[in-house]
C-alpha cells in the first residue's frame, strides 16, 4: 500500500478471508416520495388548470397552453433530479489491508480511492453547529467523505469510521501484553 490516497480506474480487490470492519454505502437522502410527487404534480396541474380556465373566460386562450406547459417542465425536472439522484452514491469499505472508497456522481461516472488504514485519518472538521466536514487523509492527500449526510450524520460515520480504522490496525498490528 503506498502512502498516499491512490486513485484507482478499477474496483480495489478484497481477498474473502480479510475481515470487514466497514462497509457502508451513503446515499443522499430523497424527502419526496413516489406518492408525495403525485400530490405534487396533480395540485399543480389542477392549479395551472383552473387558472387557465380562468384566463379562458376572459378571452386569454393561449395561456392555458403556458401553464400546460409549466406543468409539463416541472415533470421533467423532478424525474432528471430522482435520476440522478438514483445513481449517486458512495461507498465505504474498511479492512485490516486497505480502506477503498467508491464515489459515483449524478451522471454515473465511478471513482476509486483506496489507502492502506495504518496511514489513513479521519479529520472532522466543524465550521458551525450546521455545518461540518469529514475527510480522509493520508500522506499528505485528502479525500471528502459523507458529503451527502447531514452534519449530525456525518459525525456519527466519522465515529464509526474511526472505530472501524481501529479495530483495522489492532489486527495488523496485534499488541501483546507481557506480565
Amino acid at each position: 500500500m503506498s502512502l498516499s490516497i491512490t486513485a484507482l480506474s478499477v474496483a480495489p480487490e478484497f481477498d474473502q478471508r480479510d475481515a470487514i470492519y466497514m462497509d457502508a454505502v451513503l446515499r443522499p437522502n430523497r424527502s419526496l416520495s413516489n406518492h408525495g410527487f403525485r400530490i405534487v404534480m396533480l395540485s399543480l396541474a389542477a392549479m395551472s388548470f383552473f387558472s387557465g380556465l380562468a384566463f379562458l373566460s376572459i378571452g386569454a386562450w393561449p395561456v392555458i397552453g403556458f401553464f400546460g406547459l409549466d406543468v409539463i417542465l416541472v415533470y421533467l425536472a423532478f424525474k432528471v433530479n430522482f435520476k440522478a439522484g438514483a445513481r449517486e452514491c458512495e461507498t465505504v469499505k474498511v479492512s485490516a489491508a486497505q480502506v477503498a472508497i467508491s464515489k459515483t456522481c449524478h451522471r454515473g461516472k465511478i471513482g476509486w480511492w483506496r489507502v492502506s488504514p495504518s496511514f489513513a485519518r479521519v479529520i472532522v472538521d466543524e465550521v458551525n453547529e450546521y455545518e461540518t466536514q469529514v475527510t480522509l487523509s493520508a500522506g499528505g492527500a485528502s479525500l471528502p467523505l459523507a458529503t451527502c449526510l447531514s452534519s449530525h450524520e456525518r459525525i456519527e460515520f466519522a465515529a464509526a469510521l474511526k472505530e472501524a480504522l481501529e479495530q483495522a490496525r489492532s489486527e495488523r498490528y496485534p499488541t501483546e501484553v507481557t506480565v
